[in-house]
């Protein structure tokens, strides 16, 4: 009885605490399975993966096995932007296009509530000229008039992407150049032939005067990723001379693709390392959202849990909530983790589970103690 009082007087905010809840179990055991998938993943391609050397031609016996190779990246032609001037020997090339736009800023100012509770609200619109890569919608101003911009981009930005791309005798594929997506900003010093475009800083404009640009003015700026030399390591599969991702036994697909010279172990265990870092960064915020589902419904599952002895001593504390909903949140996390883990590393979840269980089992024997004593 005295739960469902509780629950009445703060459905709202248990409600909200239940969704939290949900969600940051759902995105915890996700995160788990594919924490698992990809190390089983990444267990079994190293297992099967095989160094080869780039230089010397490939051999049939090596089709479909997953290899790892070394080398300087070489493009049969270069990317071009002839009406700049640029060419340069490189995976990919990025022309990145800016607008000279208006744009609509707004400040809200609140004043004091009436008997009936009614908040009166008042904007400030400000409007400011800068350069933005995105087109921004002058209909949807508050104050049209005086501040219209164009109704599209006369040139957009686009990425080149080199049709052939080889390390030795083996030919880069599409999603291999996909990952080499580190780009350099690109500068010349050579000026365009059309004299109605100026350089300045490494940037291209299209304007009458460069220190005071006028709505619809564009800039253009060159980078370039993968430059012919650059030395890459890559893993995949080998199908028919070209690098692809290699599939796993488990479905998940593989592929390595690092700057600067590695040796197959040393690749992996990078991917191993980037792995860890986006699995914690979920775990962080997954147990963040069962660190509020707890303390929003820390009123209701104090009432639930105070009727049993041995659960009463985990109760969440009036007089300390955050430490109480602490140690919930991390035990709901780490016993969601167990379960992802147990399946497929029984020792790992086991170790999970009793950490998960050990509040509880400290409690249990705090009361078997004080049963003792009294």
């Amino acid at each position: 009885m005295i739960l469902i009082q509780q629950f009445r007087a703060y459905w709202l905010v248990a409600s909200f605490g239940f969704i939290l809840f949900v969600a940051g179990s759902g995105l915890l055991f996700w995160n788990e399975g594919r924490a698992v998938h990809k190390t089983l993943a990444l267990d079994e391609a190293l297992n099967d993966g095989v160094s080869l050397m780039a230089e010397i031609p490939i051999e049939s016996t090596y089709e479909g096995r997953l290899v790892h190779i070394v080398g300087s990246l070489v493009t049969e032609e270069p990317l071009t932007e002839p009406d700049y001037g640029i060419q340069v020997n490189s995976v990919k090339l990025k022309r990145r296009v800016q607008m000279y736009q208006w744009i609509e800023e707004t400040m809200e100012h609140r004043y004091g509530e009436s008997i009936a509770s009614v908040e009166t609200e008042d904007r400030t619109y400000y409007y400011t000229m800068d350069w933005r890569d995105h087109l921004i919608d002058s209909r949807n101003f508050y104050i049209r008039t005086g501040h219209h911009n164009p109704r599209a981009f006369p040139l957009e930005s686009r990425v080149q992407v080199a049709e052939r791309v080889q390390i030795g005798y083996y030919e880069l594929g599409v999603a291999v150049k996909d990952r080499i997506s580190s780009f350099v900003e690109l500068t010349s010093d050579s000026r365009p032939e059309d004299p109605a475009v100026k350089l300045h800083s490494g940037l291209y404009y299209h304007c009458n005067d460069v220190w005071n640009p006028e709505i619809g003015d564009i800039r253009i700026q060159f980078a370039f990723a993968g430059l012919e030399g650059e030395t890459y390591t890559v893993v995949g599969r080998l199908s028919q001379g070209v690098l692809v991702p290699y599939q796993t036994s488990l479905g998940s697909h593989v592929l390595l693709v690092f700057k600067g010279e590695h040796s197959l172990t040393d690749a992996f265990k990078q991917e191993h390392k980037s792995q860890r870092m986006t699995t914690w960064t979920i775990r962080f915020f997954g147990w963040l959202l069962l660190f509020f589902a707890a303390t929003a419904t820390a009123s209701i599952v104090h009432v639930a849990l105070a009727h049993n002895c041995y659960l009463s001593r985990i109760a969440p504390d009036p007089a300390h909530p955050v430490s109480a909903n602490l140690i919930l949140s991390f035990s709901l996390a780490l016993l969601i983790t167990s379960l992802a883990w147990a399946f497929h590393r029984p020792w790992v979840g086991a170790g999970l589970l009793l950490a998960a269980a050990s509040p509880f089992l400290c409690c249990a024997r705090g009361v078997v103690q004080y049963q003792r004593l009294n």
